[in-house]
């Protein structure tokens, strides 16, 4: 993996727009990398009361868990049922090691995942009131991940500090 190269390459998700919000009307939505920095954030959460080492991994795993978008963008739930992408060789191509090191934590990539997505779409409610439909009816794995959800939507105020 040349380094230089590599940067660059994800330096590029910061171009990439989640394209589901744009299929919705949300103007200017929020990108791969902003998507995967809060992902980490919230796997790091997740993972925090099975250890540090646990968590640190969780975090990074979720920093890459959409690397692969940098060659093959993002693409909404409708377009996935016309096209396929081989991610995991979008992957392959671009580490030049092998992420199964990450299979133990999965659970709570794929948690934060969705938990990003909520959040996300009770702060785009406010812009477009169809964007609380990508929030609705999540199912989780960890009971963490499960509270945190069901608080969220509980509230449905992103605008706490008013």
């Amino acid at each position: 993996m040349d380094p230089v190269k590599f940067i660059h390459e994800v330096g590029s998700l910061k171009l990439i727009p989640r394209s589901g919000w744009l299929k919705l009307g949300i103007r200017n939505p929020e990108n791969v990398a902003e998507h995967c920095f809060r992902t980490a954030i919230i796997a790091f959460l997740l993972a925090k009361d099975f250890g540090i080492e646990k968590a640190l991994k969780a975090a990074f795993c979720a920093l890459i868990h959409d690397l692969h978008e940098a060659r093959t963008t993002d693409l909404h739930k409708l377009a996935k049922k016309y096209v396929r992408v081989d991610e995991e060789r979008a992957r392959n191509d671009q580490l030049d090691f092998k992420t199964e090191f990450c299979d133990d934590v999965e659970k709570f990539v794929r948690d934060a995942d969705k938990l990003e997505l909520a959040f996300q779409a009770v702060e785009y409610s406010v812009l477009n009131e169809f964007a609380i439909e990508f929030a609705e009816n999540l199912e989780f794995e960890t009971e963490k991940a499960k509270k945190i959800y069901e608080e969220l939507m509980k509230r449905r105020d992103p605008r706490w500090w008013r």
